[in-house]
């Protein structure tokens, strides 16, 4: 077989990055076959290639065409290879935003992936319309545990079986119940996500007779696929959502494989499992997460042309230069930083009647280095066409939130108009528009329509009775995009509004 110089390169990285993970001895038996998974989630739209610090140097990553040029040449060397994404694929970009997905189905169904399980951000555009775009797919989405309420019947099928040369693979899809917190509310009202485990269970009854390997393909947290694993018999994989970036080596829980890969499209985990097609099950295994890195893989670059023709003709008008940032916009999650600060000033003056305005951290989906501000990276900062609200809190209230924020309980959350200072888990001071926080006032607080719906999970208060006004005719990333506009030029330092020693 001849290979190019690039596909050379693709094998000698190959050989450094893999990573083997030995489950039992080497067995050596007759009915023992070979098959790989190739998977990834969490890659939110990331189509074209960017760039990002690796092992300290300015490297450029990712991309659609990369992946699927890593995808087809290992798929080539071994027939007995399924290739599947655990969630996320929509959301993040404006290219999904503006197709409403139907662009992430697309490129999907030309790199000719074997199924997907729905993430919670599949549903940003309402579940009809998931079910529109995801009709258009050449492939199976399954997700076992998401009912229509009032038919209560499956949104999507449930599982499948792959039937490859020499065995044949059941594969199940799940979601986390509570996907629904994640996206606007309107989108999912109709349909609930269930518990997880009796599907499973039902699944492994009715397919481990017929099926040699059992595979789970959820959109869950490394917990809740730990405590699948541990209750239940007769699963053999589990590939899970991928979260940030990619967990050190896989677990293993009660015999069974849970593997995931990074997000963004920056990795491509290959599961390679020997399995025993007389008994059922697998005898070995090891794991890789590879990097994407277009310059050392194979590309498919008709698929990247493809990407880039498809990007331009729909975020064409978000080229526009819209103001200058003379700072580092930096988001982290789990500390004070200025963009969070920067977006939480920015609602609270869109609300001049309010006190203050809060934040969670996970609502923005990337920083911004210093230098021109394309309104398309207001989109990628801020995917999400969330209305603002204003709802009423006591100072009682809030200063049982600011005690538990402090000694980090819960997610971290960024504030406007309040200055806090703590000490040694106590509060010390705490102002709000400069005046002592009482605990008898009560306070208007901005937050998005996200934030709302989720109040019990990220302040643990009640809706019920809780005065509250949607500002009309308003979303957040437009009053970003106005704000930018309006100051042309932003510097935004972090400052020193929450101070804990």
């Amino acid at each position: 077989m001849n290979i190019s110089s690039k596909e050379r390169s693709f094998y000698r990285y190959l050989a450094v990055q893999m990573t083997a993970v030995l489950l039992f001895g080497a067995v050596t038996v007759s009915s023992a076959v070979e098959v790989s998974f190739l998977y990834w989630g969490d890659r939110h739209s990331r189509n074209l290639p960017f760039y990002e610090v690796v092992d300290g140097v300015k490297t450029e990553v990712g991309g659609v065409g990369a992946l699927a040029g890593m995808v087809n040449t290992l798929r080539s060397e071994d027939p007995n290879t399924l290739v599947l994404v655990a969630g996320g694929e929509f959301g993040g970009a404006p290219i999904s935003i503006l197709t409403s997905g139907e662009s992430q189905v697309r490129l999907l169904n030309r790199i000719r992936i074997d199924c997907l399980t729905p993430g919670d951000h599949e549903f940003d555009y309402g579940w009809r319309s998931l079910r529109e775009v995801t009709g258009k797919a050449k492939f199976p989405v399954l997700a076992a545990n998401v009912v229509n309420t009032e038919t209560n019947a499956p949104l999507f099928t449930s599982d499948t079986v792959f039937a490859l040369p020499e065995l044949k693979v059941g594969v199940i899809g799940l979601i986390d119940p509570d996907f629904k917190n994640a996206v606007i509310r309107s989108g999912v009202l109709g349909i609930e996500g269930l518990e997880p485990a009796g599907y499973v269970r039902e699944f492994v009854s009715r397919r481990r007779e017929n099926c040699d390997l059992l595979v789970v393909l959820t959109y869950f947290k490394w917990e809740m696929d730990s405590t699948l694993a541990a209750d239940t018999e007769g699963l053999d994989i589990i590939i899970g959502r991928s979260g940030s970036e990619p967990d050190a080596g896989v677990k293993v829980i009660n015999g069974v494989i849970i593997v995931r890969a990074g997000a963004d499209g920056k990795w491509l985990g290959r599961l390679t499992v020997e399995a025993d097609t007389a008994i059922g099950g697998v005898t070995d295994y090891d794991n890789a997460l590879l990097r994407v890195i277009p310059e050392a893989v194979p590309v498919d670059e008709k698929l990247t042309r493809f990407a880039r023709r498809m990007d331009k003709k729909y975020t064409r008008d978000l080229q526009r230069r819209i103001g200058t940032l003379q700072t580092d916009w930096i988001l982290e999650y789990d500390k004070p930083c200025n963009l969070p600060q920067w977006v939480a000033d920015v609602m609270r003056e869109a609300a001049p009647s309010a006190d203050l305005a809060v934040i969670n951290h996970d609502n923005l989906l990337k920083g911004l280095p210093m230098g021109s501000i394309l309104e398309k990276d207001i989109w990628e900062i801020c995917p999400y066409d969330y209305p603002i609200v204003i709802f009423q809190i006591s100072g009682d209230e809030l200063i049982r939130i600011l005690r538990r924020q402090i000694v980090g309980s819960g997610e971290f959350l960024t504030w406007s108009g309040l200055i806090l200072r703590a000490e040694q888990g106590r509060l010390v001071d705490v102002r709000i528009g400069g005046r002592k926080l009482d605990w008898r006032d009560d306070y208007a607080v901005v937050a998005t329509g996200h934030f709302w719906d989720n109040l019990e999970e990220y302040l643990q208060l009640s809706r019920v009775d809780r005065p509250r006004f949607f500002l009309p005719g308003a979303n957040q990333r437009e009053i970003l995009i106005r704000t930018v506009e309006r100051m042309r030029i932003i510097s935004t330092p972090l400052d020193d509004r929450w101070v804990v020693r």
